[in-house]
């Protein structure tokens, strides 16, 4: 089996089925949440810290989605994310909002003013 050009699998090598169930194994980051919105004005997206009631105390923006999650993962002075699992919702979320950003998905709901706060994009859950 060959996974690249010019590369090949062991035959003695471990295969690991991928599994995980959010509704099951989702477990809240105490250090905080992010609210994702794209800013139309500026084509950008933005990720607003949160640690309660949805106040932002801090917005880290950028053009895409590697911008914003290495600068809120690994910029240890931000120290925004405890749990890995949120670092990689996180990441996933992003990517998902730049394919807005680019046009490969269409905003269709009601009311977006300067940009679209989303809470979970795949779910569907935003507010203007």
């Amino acid at each position: 089996m060959s996974l690249y050009v010019g590369s090949s699998v062991r035959d003695e090598a471990k295969i690991v089925q991928a599994k995980y169930d959010s509704l099951k194994e989702w477990k809240y980051d105490p250090k905080g949440y992010f609210l994702i919105r794209i800013n139309l004005k500026t084509r950008e997206i933005e990720a607003g810290y949160c640690r309660r009631n949805n106040e932002v105390e801090l917005v880290v923006k950028g053009k895409h989605p590697e911008e914003l999650y290495a600068t809120i993962v690994m910029e240890s002075k931000l120290n925004l994310v405890s749990l890995k699992e949120h670092a990689a919702y996180l990441g996933m979320e992003l990517e998902v909002e730049f394919g807005f950003v680019k046009g490969a998905c269409r905003l269709s709901w009601d009311g977006i003013g300067e940009g679209v706060y989303c809470f979970s994009s795949r779910l569907g859950v935003c507010a203007g």
